[in-house]
């Protein structure tokens, strides 16, 4: 008999631990801090442009940024969604663009050119 209530409480344990709420942060949806920074990489990159993934999911553009620059949004997402930015610049020198996620570094690519009269770009992105 007391293996048998032993058992059952056992039970009782596991079931109630598998009803919790998932506590790990991946439950959606879910409100996060998203931050966009562009710093030069190398030389005097000249008429930056940046777009990137705003508040809303849709995009905004700036054109013609002063460096370093940074743009911080919060945003509710849910699983599947995304954000992403680009950015494009002119020699000589190059550009390195990040992407942080509640303050955690999730891209970073760097992009240049020797030649004044030659683009550069580099696309980041992130997904849920």
């Amino acid at each position: 008999m007391k293996a048998r209530l032993f058992l059952f409480s056992a039970l009782i344990a596991v079931i109630l631990t598998a009803c919790n709420k998932d506590k790990s942060g991946n439950s959606y949806p879910k409100d996060v801090r998203i931050e966009y920074r562009y710093t030069v990489a190398s030389g005097t990159p000249d008429k930056v442009d940046v777009s990137f993934t705003n508040e809303s999911g849709g995009t905004e553009t700036l054109i013609n940024i002063t460096l370093p620059f940074s743009k911080e949004i919060r945003r509710t997402v849910n699983r599947g969604d995304d954000v992403s930015t680009l950015f494009i610049g002119f020699g000589p020198g190059g550009v390195k663009g990040e992407i942080y996620i509640d303050g955690k570094l999730v891209d970073a690519k760097t992009a240049s050119s020797n030649d004044p009269s030659r683009s550069f770009n580099e696309v980041m992105s992130y997904s849920w």
